[in-house]
């Protein structure tokens, strides 16, 4: 799993206004240990809650 792709992808879904598959990501991410926070510039920061390989 490429985190950063997927921020990108889920970026890029927002942008399109599929916000199902932004809400997907975004809880893929979330199952994984790894919360999303978007900025209100509009930048979307994550940080791990678990160890990553």
């Amino acid at each position: 799993m490429n985190i950063q792709n997927l921020v990108e992808q889920r970026q890029k879904a927002r942008q399109t206004r599929n916000f199902a598959e932004a809400d997907r990501i975004r809880q893929l991410l979330q199952e994984q240990g790894i919360p999303l926070v978007d900025a209100p510039n509009g930048e979307t920061y994550w940080y791990s809650t678990v160890e990553l390989d």
